[in-house]
């Protein structure tokens, strides 16, 4: 197995990788939507002003559906605090706060996609999951050290996918390899869920051998690999156009971000495997240069409290739906 971990030529860095003073002036520049904005909408939800909005451009939401704001605001903050983090000390406790926004919103997004498909007459299927944004938050969960959010994530991700709820063009167009490749290892590593996915998904080299070899015992075995899958993280951001796609894009901000590379550390150390005590390239830069110890979960602030409290009225199936075993069916 280490002969052929050890096959791959390196590539190297990307000479035209962006810089990280280039990240933060992307940031900087915006678009910004305040806090304010996302709070406000998620009390309407929570208190049911929502059924007869003040704003005339909004439809009532009559059917009762799981509001899903919170996603929207964590995504977007979850994707900085990330891209900030070498100038940010309070970095995790920054992740795990708007983590759990992006828990409740995908939640609510997930049970609505569901719910959706049980009302009679409903043809159209909805599609509006990210597979790059679900296996980028499942990824973060790992560098948090959060196992059992980890493990949600991944089977309702994937419950997501073979149910047909994924972005189409997201899926079928911009070929995200990396984040295909953590939910291939996340099914791996569970042993208990798959999914059939498209022929661009297994035509990387780099990570069909971490799939094969993740669990080697040899941490010198999977650094060269490793390596590898760095030097392509480089090759793989960039902006978004109808000609080309990139994992690590510009929208997700994740361009010096190693989420795929701390993923798998996190996941070794769950199976008991040593990590390699180094990883020397540029792209491990601190704090992403070791794994971080395990933060603590926090407790539901009270907005997103409201905002479970309100969908177990309308929906006494709610958890239920949302549990393990419905979505490992």
């Amino acid at each position: 197995m280490a002969q052929k971990i050890n096959q791959f030529e390196r590539v190297g860095v990307n000479p035209r990788w962006p810089s990280y003073k280039s990240v933060l002036a992307r940031i900087a520049r915006g678009p910004h939507v305040e806090d304010a904005f996302y709070v406000s909408a998620i009390r309407e939800y929570v208190t049911r002003e929502d059924a007869r909005p003040t704003d005339p451009m909004m439809v009532p939401n009559k059917n009762n559906a799981t509001d899903s704001i919170p996603e929207q605001m964590a995504r977007v903050r979850l994707y900085k605090v990330l891209a900030t983090a070498p100038d940010n000390a309070q970095w995790l406790r920054e992740l795990a706060h708007w983590m759990r926004y992006y828990q409740v919103g995908i939640w609510q997004l997930f049970f609505w996609a569901h719910q959706y498909d049980q009302f009679h007459g409903n043809h159209i299927r909805q599609e509006n999951y990210s597979i790059q944004t679900g296996a980028n938050m499942m990824a973060a969960m790992a560098i948090l050290g959060w196992k059992d959010a980890v493990i949600h994530q991944g089977y309702l991700t994937h419950a997501a996918l073979n149910r047909g709820h994924q972005l189409v063009i997201e899926y079928e167009e911009q070929h995200r390899r990396a984040q295909a490749f953590m939910l291939r290892v996340f099914a791996d590593w569970v042993g208990d869920v798959s999914h059939l996915w498209p022929a661009y998904a297994y035509d990387e080299p780099i990570y069909e051998a971490l799939l094969a070899s993740w669990r080697t015992p040899n941490p010198d075995d999977l650094l060269p690999c490793l390596l590898a899958a760095c030097d392509r993280h480089t090759w793989q951001t960039g902006k978004d156009s109808q000609k080309n796609s990139y994992d690590f894009n510009q929208v997700c901000r994740m361009e010096r971000v190693p989420v795929e590379i701390l993923y798998i550390l996190r996941l070794r150390q769950w199976e008991g495997l040593p990590n390699p005590q180094q990883i020397d390239h540029p792209l491990m830069a601190a704090p992403f240069d070791q794994l971080p110890p395990e933060q603590p979960v926090p407790e539901l602030d009270e907005l997103m409290q409201g905002v479970l409290k309100r969908a177990r009225e309308d929906w006494p199936q709610y958890d239920e739906v949302l549990s393990l075993p419905a979505l490992k069916s």
